[in-house]
């Protein structure tokens, strides 16, 4: 199954949907979150699930993983830093850091 975990009422949302499924007989696994983005790919390695989608180029700045995250094989490697992965995106970052109030 893939729906979007940013379009699915995020977090608390997908977690609900993986234990309803884990009801009725279904494996995490059988599940990637689609979107292609920092929050599904952890998504995606916190629940266990079956992979995540991806398209690295499309939908810059805000698709695709950390900088130090290379896709090779077509694998990713998780980074270790904590949180979604924002601040390892140089091009996704200048855009939040414009968002925030200066003080």
């Amino acid at each position: 199954l893939q729906y979007d975990p940013a379009l699915s009422y995020g977090l608390v949302e997908y977690l609900r949907t993986i234990e309803m499924l884990k009801a009725h007989g279904w494996s995490p696994r059988r599940c990637v979150p689609h979107g292609g983005h920092q929050f599904a790919l952890n998504i995606a390695v916190g629940l266990q699930c079956g992979g995540n989608e991806s398209y690295p180029q499309v939908f810059a700045p805000f698709g695709g993983f950390a900088d130090d995250c290379p896709v090779v094989d077509s694998r990713v490697a998780m980074p270790d830093a904590p949180g979604i992965g924002f601040e390892r995106k140089a091009e996704l970052w200048a855009v939040m850091k414009e968002l925030l109030p200066t003080a």
